[in-house]
């Protein structure tokens, strides 16, 4: 099992955009409020010009306020239906909500969500993506026998089961499919050639997708 702070950021956002392309970008003193946490990301990031997310779009930090709740939004959905915050008083905490619902704790403390975040992202702006529906136990057994499983704590989006693989520049996604004993199953790589002993799989019926 891998545990989210292994995970070396610039190690893994060089694999997956590219080199670092500029300097780091400092924060105005007006962020020192910020989690230092999301600070030393937001810095980070900026050394890249790809675009780091695709499904969720991080709150510009000199743009985060706290609410009339006492909670401060870093995260929304694409669609605006889900938010991510933290509570001041608790700066590594981590809250979720859906619109108009109440907010509720996040298993994943700060530094932990902010790396399952942005693996996450990687399926959905991968130069080789792959998919595929009704994926048996066996199938999904044989699809991740090279890979190791990361520690990551479930989330309520997309699914609470939601299980996250790490390969030799291959990431894998598996979520149990609502309605049948089966598995909805992602797979990413920087091109389609490290994705070819997955594709070797009988009876799984991959979908390619590429950006």
């Amino acid at each position: 099992m891998i545990e989210p702070a292994d995970i070396d950021l610039v190690g893994f956002l060089t694999i997956w955009y590219g080199p670092p392309t500029r300097d780091a970008k400092p924060l105005p003193n007006s962020c020192n409020w910020l989690p230092r946490p999301l600070q030393e990301w937001h810095v980070l990031t900026s050394r890249w010009d790809a675009q780091i997310t695709h499904v969720t779009s991080m709150i510009p930090p000199e743009q985060i306020e706290v609410a009339d709740d006492g909670m401060a939004t870093f995260m929304v959905d694409a669609t605006g239906d889900w938010h991510w915050s933290f509570n001041p008083e608790d700066p590594n905490s981590v809250f979720n909500a859906e619109l108009h619902q109440p907010w509720e704790r996040n298993p994943e403390q700060l530094p932990e969500f902010l790396v399952h975040s942005t693996v996450r992202e990687v399926f959905f702006g991968a130069p080789a993506r792959m998919q595929a529906f009704a994926v048996s136990d066996e199938n999904l057994a044989q699809i991740i026998d090279t890979l190791e499983e990361v520690a990551f704590g479930a989330w309520q989006l997309p699914a609470q089961d939601d299980r996250i693989f790490m390969g030799d520049n291959v990431l894998v996604e598996a979520i149990p499919s609502p309605h049948e004993p089966d598995w909805y199953v992602a797979a990413a790589a920087p091109n389609f050639s490290h994705l070819s002993n997955l594709e070797k799989v009988a009876g799984v019926d991959w979908r390619k997708r590429n950006v």
